[in-house]
């Protein structure tokens, strides 16, 4: 459900030229973010009416499906733009090593990386559970940038906060609105960006997981990071604000070449479900820990204290209790077209007997099928605390079903990343330009 009432407090500067584009938007902390890109039926934006801004209005196929699975194509065959201005942005700094040493405490990963480095990881709390799901940008030796969900501006600044050193030698600064941040997604990106930037963005010079300060077209001290949220080859571009109109606009008009489009977080979601990204606040929380939703590679004992490491290493020995799974529905079971569709919550069961709910779902397009993420547990009738559960519970001998609206329909299980198979790359080619 969106809000109808106290709509267009929080906009990026890029508002204006998506609803020009014609975007459907939705609210989250505040924050306006276009969810999908159609032709709009209303123009009465001044008094702030949204009677169509209800984004989904059925529990069956939702009306933006059309427009979504061009979005999805144009992130997967060509290049799409996504405005991702709404994720919290925290600068950390010190002037000595009190950063990297703060920062080791607070996060599962190791920070201590290299400058220009993107590293993702948790900051658990002291039973292991995600506080915060975050990327951690090494920018100098005592400085970093923190990428998080926009749902976790306030929650993770006071989490941080709580634990800042008492003598002052650690300064936490949110810089959420100094950049405007759009996702340029899609196996063109690399050449349509290599266009507007004296900058070698081929892999060997710009390598997937790192960060280079950049400048584009007529703007400069751009933050571009080499990966995009969703699985798909691209750029993730920190803009400073005032220049976010002028390198939107850049990026449409040589992207023309490419194919390019704009694209809503409906279609970025449908590629992290498929792919299987967890998200914070929707799929992880402060009660899942990073072994229960596979990101235990992402934990490093090795490095020191941290908050949690105790917890994770006695889960590490005793196993855990439930365990994310992805869904794929049984498409001679379910239709698309026909049946409901799953929106989250939905029971699952495995072997008659249910297990958990459903967190996210999407449709997945090259996958063509509805696809959901959830948690399952081997709930003990005898006992308010669950099993422990192997790989081969989950698995072996297991048949799973979803109830969507009292039905239950077939699906199969999967606890790795699936093979997504390739995408036919469309061919462009650049257009020669009048000086």
């Amino acid at each position: 459900m969106q809000l109808l009432s106290s709509r267009k407090l929080r906009t990026s500067p890029l508002y204006p030229r998506l609803e020009q584009h014609g975007a459907f938007f939705g609210e989250i902390m505040g924050y306006e973010r276009a969810l999908w890109f159609g032709d709009r039926i209303d123009h009465d934006y001044d008094n702030h009416i949204y009677q169509d801004r209800q984004p989904t209005k059925t529990f069956h196929k939702p009306d933006w499906f059309g427009a979504v699975k061009s979005e999805y194509w144009a992130c997967r065959e060509r290049v799409a733009l996504i405005d991702m201005s709404a994720f919290t942005k925290f600068e950390l700094k010190s002037a000595g090593t009190e950063v990297v040493n703060f920062l080791q405490y607070m996060c599962s990963n190791d920070v201590d990386k290299p400058i220009e480095t993107v590293i993702h990881t948790g900051m658990q709390n002291v039973n292991g559970g995600y506080e915060n799901d975050c990327s951690v940008v090494r920018l100098e030796n005592n400085c970093y940038l923190m990428v998080a969900p926009a749902t976790q501006q306030t929650r993770a600044y006071a989490w941080i906060s709580k634990h800042l050193p008492a003598d002052g030698s650690v300064q936490l600064s949110d810089v959420t609105s100094m950049y405007t941040v759009v996702n340029v997604i899609g196996p063109k990106s690399r050449e349509l960006l290599q266009e507007l930037t004296e900058t070698s963005m081929a892999t060997a010079d710009f390598p997937a997981m790192t960060c280079k300060t950049i400048n584009l077209g007529h703007a400069s001290g751009i933050r571009a990071m080499r990966l995009t949220h969703s699985g798909e080859d691209g750029w993730t571009l920190y803009i400073p604000s005032e220049y976010a109109v002028h390198v939107y606009d850049t990026l449409m008009s040589h992207g023309r070449d490419y194919g390019i489009r704009n694209a809503g977080l409906y279609a970025l979601k449908s590629l992290r479900v498929e792919k299987f990204f967890a998200f914070w606040g929707i799929d992880i929380d402060a009660q899942t820990t990073p072994f229960e939703c596979q990101r235990d590679f992402r934990v490093k004992f090795e490095k020191g204290e941290f908050i949690g490491k105790g917890a994770l290493l006695k889960q590490k020995d005793e196993g855990i209790k439930k365990k994310f799974v992805q869904l794929l529905l049984d498409t001679r079971d379910h239709n698309r077209d026909r049946d409901p569709w799953p929106w989250g919550g939905e029971p699952i069961y495995r072997n008659n007997r249910y297990v958990g709910t459903v967190c996210s779902s999407a449709y997945g397009f090259t996958k063509k099928a509805l696809i959901c993420l959830g948690f399952v547990q081997d709930f003990n009738e005898n006992s308010e605390n669950p099993r422990i559960i192997t790989n081969d519970w989950v698995l072996r001998n297991a048949k799973y079903e979803v109830d969507i609206a009292g039905t239950r329909y077939s699906a199969k299980a999967g606890i790795f990343p699936p093979v997504i198979e390739a995408a036919t790359v469309a061919r462009y080619m650049p257009q020669v330009r009048q000086a």
